[in-house]
């Protein structure tokens, strides 16, 4: 596993550096915790440079994929990178992956949405609250799990249109915006994600 690899080098450079990898929670503050935490990240990123400037893109994404990360710290920088080198089948491997995790479930909750309301119609669906069925928490609605799926994909579909606007794909950035609004409407079918294939080019 890509993230278990690369947690053994942060720790290898740790060890090399002689700096302390472990700490104890119930002996450490809140502020010490987080200076902890700020020191692991900026190891991480030292490894994270010396894995890419090894062209472990592989490894890399792998480890995107497994969501160990926040977004704007490992993710998105990585995608920048790709961008900047023109790796752009790079690029599609990284980021096709959640989209169409993301909208495979917006399908299904949205299929179960119907089975259980059947006299349900599209313009019901889309006045649902969904920031009051978020606040409630609990309280299981199978259009309010429409509703979030819905905010979960276009929230993906979103960061991922603006990276493509600073690269010259054209046609591809046109296919991921009819996506977009097809998860917008509720009109989203599977084979319209036939084309996010999650190929990885060496």
């Amino acid at each position: 596993m890509s993230y278990t690899k690369l947690d053994k080098e942060i720790e290898r450079y740790y060890k090399q550096n002689n700096m302390p990898f472990s700490y104890n929670a119930l002996t450490t503050t809140k502020e010490e915790q987080a200076e902890i935490l700020k020191k692991y990240n900026q190891v991480r990123d030292i490894i994270v440079k010396k894995w890419i400037d090894e062209k472990r893109y592989k490894e890399l994404i792998s480890c995107a994929h497994g969501r160990w990360f926040p977004y704007n710290e490992f993710t998105k920088p990585l995608a920048e990178y790709f961008i900047k080198e023109n790796l752009i089948s790079h690029l599609k491997f990284l980021c096709e992956q959640e989209i169409r995790f993301k909208i495979e479930d917006l399908i299904s909750v949205l299929e179960t949405a119907y089975e259980d309301f059947p006299e349900l119609n599209m313009k019901e669906i889309l006045a649902f609250d969904l920031e009051n069925y978020a606040n409630k928490g609990g309280n299981y609605n199978p259009v309010g799990e429409v509703m979030r799926w819905r905010a979960d994909s276009l929230e993906v579909l979103d960061r991922y249109i603006e990276l493509l606007k600073t690269t010259n794909e054209t046609e591809y950035l046109k296919m991921i915006e009819s996506l977009r609004e097809k998860v917008s409407v509720l009109t989203i079918k599977k084979s319209d994600t036939k084309y996010i294939k999650n190929k990885f080019a060496q």
